[in-house]
């Protein structure tokens, strides 16, 4: 088999995977924002320090971070997500800090929550990171692919 055609193969499949992978979250992104929300408090707001290990080539980062409680079905909770994404890192404290302006201790806040498990919670549905660069990753890839097999095929060079 060529190995132009094998690769192209695996181009067109590895381009569907991203494809699929960026649908996924965005249907996921859009099913949080069907989620029931309640009310909340703000128990704790701080930012933490991420001081990177000797001999990383990396620079000191800051992260928000914030405890609250909310209630579900009489039940109470804690939680301590932002965003349903992963933490956000920050260059200065100040931008940590910014971030956690909008929570002050000791405030009501909105809560929404997974409703077949409550204890997923988070005070801000976020925007879905990445799904524009995956989608149009993923049609390139399948481009790409597609020209690999089609310049290579013994079924489209006979036609």
């Amino acid at each position: 088999m060529n190995f132009l055609l094998v690769f192209g193969i695996g181009t067109v499949l590895l381009g569907a995977v991203f494809i699929v992978s960026a649908l996924l979250e965005r249907r996921r992104h859009e099913t949080v924002g069907c989620w029931p929300a309640v009310r909340g408090k703000v128990l704790a707001a701080s930012v933490q320090r991420y001081q990177p290990r000797p001999g990383q080539n990396a620079s000191v980062r800051y992260t928000p971070l914030i405890t609250y409680q909310y209630e579900v079905a009489g039940q109470p909770l804690t939680g301590q997500k932002l965003a349903f994404r992963p933490p956000r890192s920050y260059a200065t404290a100040a931008e940590a800090e910014a971030i956690l302006a909008a929570y002050p201790v000791g405030s009501e806040v909105k809560v929404m929550y997974n409703p077949l498990g409550p204890q997923q919670a988070a005070l801000d549905r976020g925007r879905p990171i990445g799904y524009y660069t995956e989608l149009v990753s993923g049609l390139l890839l399948l481009a790409c692919g597609a020209v690999m097999i089609s310049t290579r095929s013994p079924f489209f060079s006979s036609v």
